[in-house]
């Protein structure tokens, strides 16, 4: 087989034995100097040979794996210890001076009002929540160390989560 390509110098054809690939040659019609290609493969990639104990190890884990599935599938009964209900929300205990200042909704009052870009009205709720000491920074930082984060309307979930993390920092 032969190396085909077409001189930049004339756009001839030239062929040349497989031998002349990766170097230079002469055309034979212009005698301008050319690069010869490498010739072109056939395409084809050569496969590893199966490998027995590959097989074998695969196989041995599915069958595993099955027999696992129709194990777990088979149990009905759910003890105690496998799951265990969340422990109760003490409600928080009211101020000293007999104000109860509301933690939740004080807390969604401020992230739409950050959300709204109304950052009067966050200091505004920031004052109140103040009133409400550690409590009000408890209550925020409980919110953060929650594995689902709080739904607000309109606020994605990471956004409200820095919001959180504003209000925890304007508390401390």
């Amino acid at each position: 087989m032969s190396i085909e390509l077409h001189c930049p110098a004339c756009s001839k054809l030239i062929r040349a034995p497989d031998e002349a690939g990766g170097k230079r040659g002469k055309c034979p019609y212009c005698k301008n100097s050319v690069y010869i290609p490498m010739p072109e493969d056939d395409g084809e990639i050569g496969l590893a040979p199966i490998d027995e104990e590959d097989q074998r190890r695969a196989e041995e884990l599915r069958r595993e794996s099955t027999q696992y599935i129709a194990e777990v599938g088979h149990q009905t009964e759910v003890s105690d210890s496998d799951e265990l209900p969340p422990p109760p929300t003490p409600a928080p205990p009211p101020l000293p001076d007999g104000d109860v200042v509301d933690l939740g909704g004080e807390v969604g009052a401020f992230i739409t009002a950050m959300r709204d870009s109304n950052l009067d009205e966050a200091d505004q709720v920031t004052e109140r929540l103040k009133q409400a000491g550690d409590r009000a920074a408890d209550y925020v930082q409980g919110m953060l160390n929650d594995e689902l984060p709080p739904q607000f309307e309109g606020v994605p979930p990471p956004l409200a989560q820095g919001f959180l993390k504003a209000l925890l920092g304007r508390l401390s």
